[in-house]
């Protein structure tokens, strides 16, 4: 499909997400965000249902899997959150079942390169709604894959190495690679490198608290109060005080 005809099918959607859009919402995103992307003023569940009745009224589903992959990928190309959060609904619903990881990867990897994902909302629906589900379907091979990632200097790819192991936390099969790329994660300087670390210790504790505790044990020097309060949310209030306590006492 020319790139022409693929820019006509996303202004059509377009017109349709401000046709529903919110300036209260659009605000509130916004100020929550901090003004590092726009919005629209769409919540995700009207994107699902108004992605839906496009895709089936433009007939899209005929056009075969590899343009249909064309069309969803487009989407991150735009400015709005929205448009982005279209493209990961897209690809959760519609596309992510029918290829591999083999053919994907360069694909996900190219939004990275390109930096059209750049703030942790996007980047974190795309992992939970799209990276994420990929290790379900697709297991170690998806994993390590991802694994790789932890290496990447650009800070949205590296995050996204972790953020979707939240999907198998149930899984002890997982925690040695999870383990290996938390110790890279935590050792960065950037914050959201530091708390994608929190994030999966704290739903680990879930299922194990003897695994969160040797990680902080180790790696204690590395956290900071906030990824320290992240990893011990589940372990009591008393648990996660000793731990910050400890770790300010590191730091005089």
């Amino acid at each position: 499909m020319e790139k022409a005809q693929i820019n006509r099918l996303v202004q059509s959607f377009q017109q349709e997400l401000d046709r529903v859009a919110s300036i209260k919402t659009k605000s509130w995103w916004e100020n929550y965000l901090k003004q590092v992307i726009p919005f629209r003023g769409v919540g995700i569940p009207v994107i699902r249902e108004l992605l839906s009745d496009w895709r089936e009224k433009n007939q899209l589903e005929q056009l075969g899997k590899d343009q249909e992959l064309e069309i969803a990928l487009s989407f991150f190309e735009e400015s709005y959150s929205e448009d982005k959060l279209t493209a990961i609904l897209y690809l959760q619903d519609y596309l992510l079942h029918q290829f591999d990881g083999k053919t994907l990867f360069p694909y996900f990897e190219q939004l990275y390169h390109r930096e059209l994902i750049f703030d942790w909302n996007v980047c974190d629906w795309f992992c939970v709604r799209v990276l994420g589900p990929g290790i379900l379907a697709q297991g170690k091979s998806w994993a390590e894959t991802l694994a790789a990632w932890k290496d990447a200097p650009y800070l949205w790819q590296a995050r996204s190495s972790l953020v979707p192991f939240v999907k198998v936390v149930r899984d002890r099969s997982y925690y040695p690679l999870i383990r290996i790329i938390s110790e890279t994660l935590i050792q960065r300087e950037e914050r959201f490198a530091k708390t994608a670390v929190g994030w999966i210790l704290r739903d680990i504790s879930k299922y194990d608290k003897t695994t969160v505790i040797d990680f902080l044990e180790y790696q204690l020097n590395f956290f900071t109060i906030e990824t320290v309060r992240n990893a011990t949310q589940n372990l009591g209030p008393q648990v996660q005080k000793n731990w910050v306590e400890k770790l300010k006492s590191m730091s005089k």
